[in-house]
């Protein structure tokens, strides 16, 4: 069998081709159906079929308004379709937009939408930055508001706790009473405990309470005040505006008389003008001038000189018997002891070792210093090259010088130094010298 008679084999033995669907009509409308439909009413656009009309028996006359049955229907108005737009001769035709190529970069599937802009890494870089720093402000917004509601509500001043400077208890507080302390402090109970400056409140307590010569404030978590005092002592006495004024050790002023105390030392120094010296404040003395200073004192102050002295006269013994100090100047400093010897220091380089020399020829420590009935002027301020001090004693009392005798017409005294006794070398054998 070759090709074309099996191709019209298979051809004849194919299926016939089906007949198209008859057209439906349309679906009338469920009114219509129902025969809803008023008389004279024209059908809905959506229902083509007929409509079913009410028919009156006997075929008698038609109702009024009714239209006769064999009465052709009117016809309907039919609005005119607007007439076709010709082409504006004038007018370019316009061209077809390019079919875009999806292979390329910049296409786009709806050419009215606006394509997305390129991120760089660069803005990727600088929206993660942002991002860090939005997040960091917002965290550190939360710590500060978190910390802020839990010092306001939470640390409140439950209790008060008086010390002395090292920390130890019961305090000293001198001529005061706890509870007048706690009153001057002025932080009642139940306030914020950080609510107030605790260098202020320190001022005020210093201010208010004049024979206290320290006086702290600090606060203790969760609600303790802690006030530590350190009580003043009469120690120096000064004449200054036509009074006298009682100055502790740190120089505060105590309190002020017209006569002059008795059993404190006499501190000469000069005062600034203009101080307001109340119970209370502290005086300042006048420090050296810059063209009297030299360069052993140009470091040194007034109030650094009177602290050296004060220490090393404790160490040594002396203090109880020093009546007066004088700091006028700080290249000639010196102090006067029980009234009778006055101790010339020069500088205050090599304190120590001054006070020292000072104090075992006062006490007479080995024999060969001072007597208790001694007036005069002791120098300590002469060293010599090799650290040495060579001290003198100038006697305010002379001796007169003996007769010679026969036995001694050659000139030679025997017991005696042949002098007037107002000038003597004291030179005892200290410890090691230390180096100036």
């Amino acid at each position: 069998m070759d090709r074309d008679q099996r191709s019209r084999r298979q051809k004849s033995s194919a299926p016939p081709p089906r007949p198209p669907r008859p057209k439906q009509p349309p679906r009338r409308s469920l009114k219509s159906r129902l025969g809803l439909t008023k008389p004279g009413q024209t059908p809905s656009p959506k229902s083509t079929g007929p409509v079913r009309r009410p028919v009156s028996g006997g075929g008698g006359a038609p109702r009024p308004g009714q239209r006769p049955r064999n009465a052709p229907a009117p016809q309907q108005r039919t609005q005119p379709s607007p007439p076709p737009q010709r082409p504006n001769p004038n007018r370019p035709p316009r061209r077809p937009a390019p079919q875009a190529n999806p292979q390329k970069p910049g296409y786009r599937q709806n050419p009215a939408a606006r394509p997305a802009r390129r991120i760089t890494h660069a803005e990727q870089l600088r929206r993660r930055r942002r991002r860090a720093i939005l997040g960091m402000f917002f965290v550190f917004a939360a710590l500060v508001g978190g910390i802020v509601l839990s010092v306001n509500l939470l640390f409140k001043v439950t209790d008060y706790r008086i010390e002395n400077v090292d920390g130890t208890t019961p305090a000293n507080t001198g001529i005061y009473t706890e509870q007048q302390i706690i009153d001057l402090l002025g932080v009642p109970q139940g306030e914020n405990l950080f609510g107030f400056s605790t260098a202020e409140r320190s001022n005020l307590l210093l201010a208010s309470l004049p024979y206290l010569d320290v006086t702290e404030v600090h606060v203790q978590m969760p609600g303790t005040v802690v006030i530590k005092v350190q009580p003043a002592t009469e120690r120096f006495m000064m004449e200054y505006g036509g009074q006298w004024l009682v100055l502790s050790d740190g120089l505060k002023v105590l309190r002020t008389d017209a006569a002059q105390p008795e059993g404190l030392i006499l501190l000469e120094a000069d005062v600034p003008a203009g101080q307001s010296l109340v119970p209370g404040t502290f005086l300042s003395l006048d420090e050296t001038a810059a063209e009297t200073a030299t360069a052993e004192t140009a470091h040194t102050t007034t109030r650094d000189a009177l602290d050296q002295i004060m220490e090393q006269a404790q160490a040594q013994g002396l203090l109880d018997g020093i009546s007066v100090i004088t700091l006028t100047d700080v290249s000639e400093l010196s102090f006067l002891y029980e009234g009778r010897v006055s101790v010339a220091l020069g500088t205050a380089n090599n304190m120590e070792y001054k006070m020292r020399f000072a104090a075992r020829l006062i006490l007479d420590v080995e024999g060969n210093g001072l007597s208790a009935t001694d007036r005069g002027t002791l120098d300590v301020s002469r060293q010599q090259s090799d650290g040495s001090i060579q001290a003198t004693f100038n006697s305010d009392t002379s001796t007169p010088t003996p007769e010679p005798t026969p036995e001694s017409t050659d000139g030679d005294a025997d017991g005696g130094d042949g002098g007037d006794g107002g000038d003597t070398d004291a030179d005892p054998q200290p410890s090691p010298t230390p180096q100036a």
